[in-house]
């Protein structure tokens, strides 16, 4: 977990180079050629690119398609290429397919490690609550419990400034449920009531906590509570959600946030 958290670190910092040396762009060429080859299924053409038969390609874990990759080089050595491969989806909601660390000799690939492999889309949410916790001291929660299978996630943050607190954005894809899970995490600076409307029920969570629910609202179910200074907001959307969704749904996620 440690080793994927830094080479994910090391694509951050990477990324904020536009400028590439002469001796680096070569090697990076050649991997980029190389997964072109593997997207379009041509797995013939992207042998060709394998240093030796002792290099393996590492089999995709799912099927789904990738919609494009990104290859950067890391700084400590130009002959070795961190490639990012994302899924098919709508834009700003792509999950990570596969990291691979890749080395080229002799524009050849010489080795090629898994990173990450496509099916841990949680490792994503780990990343940016530390984040959020370590640059604005807060320990925000996160759900342990979901109502199906979580298969994408996509966050950001969004810093104070003068109109704006400091947010803390999670979405969760559940593809089985054609719907997702979006927990909007702020500071709170105004009593729960406020968040009160016509049709709100005021329930508990198992310790105790206040919670409000709605289920009137045209996109979505939408749960709120406040816990240490944070006021947590969660909702499940209902355009295309498959299965008939309660209260108690809301609550066992609300009540697994640790």
């Amino acid at each position: 977990m440690r080793k994927v958290l830094s080479f994910i670190l090391v694509l951050t910092i990477s990324s904020l180079f536009a400028v590439r040396n002469v001796q680096a762009q070569q090697p990076k060429k050649v991997v980029e050629k190389f997964i072109n080859h593997l997207i379009e299924k041509e797995q013939d053409a992207a042998m060709r690119y394998l240093y030796s038969q002792s290099v393996k390609i590492p089999e995709l874990v799912e099927t789904k398609p990738i919609g494009g990759f990104n290859v950067l080089t890391t700084p400590q050595r130009n002959d070795t290429q961190i490639v990012v491969a994302y899924f098919k989806g709508e834009p700003g909601q792509e999950r990570i397919a596969f990291i691979w660390e890749v080395i080229v000799k002799d524009e050849k690939i010489s080795y090629i490690q898994v990173i990450h492999d496509g099916t841990k889309p949680l490792l994503e949410e780990a990343k940016l609550v530390k984040e959020y916790q370590l640059k604005f001291h807060r320990r925000a929660l996160v759900p342990t419990e979901f109502p199906a299978e979580i298969t994408g996630f996509h966050g950001f943050i969004t810093e104070r400034n003068e109109t704006q607190a400091e947010i803390l954005d999670l979405g969760y894809g559940m593809e089985s449920l054609n719907s997702y899970l979006h927990i909007t995490v702020i500071p709170s600076t105004e009593n729960l009531d406020r968040y009160i409307w016509k049709n709100t029920e005021i329930l508990k969570l198992k310790d105790g906590t206040k919670v409000l629910y709605n289920a009137n609202f045209d996109l979505g179910y939408e749960m709120r509570f406040q816990k240490d200074g944070l006021n947590y907001k969660l909702t499940v959307g209902k355009k295309n959600l498959s299965k008939k969704f309660t209260v108690d749904d809301l609550l066992k996620i609300a009540d697994s946030m640790q």
